[in-house]
């Protein structure tokens, strides 16, 4: 009987503490939560201030990060397509297709568009370009 008693005393004591740290474990997590959004949006307001404070900067980062990606992937891309087809890799001047000046000028419109706006914008005009 006594036991008995002992052993609910003990299941009793043993249920609180397991509900207090699940409560303990509740309040941690959200505190923890609520300091990771914090942080997350501190480090996104300044990334904001430095990408406008930068925005050439920036841009030439990406450019070039876009022209290395570009060219990786299209090496990688030229090499699974001749892998497939069972060719070599056109590495020799005829086989590699020369781009005329029109093609060129085609390409570097809109690019030279962009970044005359990009400019215009960075100095505080507002530009509309109509086509």
């Amino acid at each position: 009987m006594i036991l008995r008693e002992r052993v609910g005393t003990e299941i009793g004591l043993m249920t609180g503490r397991i509900r207090k740290s699940f409560r303990n474990g509740k309040e941690s997590l959200g505190s923890f939560q609520t300091n990771v959004s914090e942080r997350t949006r501190r480090a996104a307001r300044k990334t904001n201030y430095y990408v406008h404070d930068n925005a050439w900067t920036m841009m030439a980062v990406t450019a070039g990060l876009a022209f290395v990606a570009g060219f990786v992937l299209s090496r990688v891309n030229q090499e699974a397509i001749a892998e497939a087809v069972g060719e070599e890799i056109p590495n020799s001047p005829e086989k590699i297709r020369k781009v005329n000046s029109w093609e060129f000028l085609h390409s570097a419109i809109p690019l030279g568009l962009f970044f005359w706006k990009a400019f215009m914008v960075s100095r505080g005009r507002k530009v509309t370009v109509k086509l």
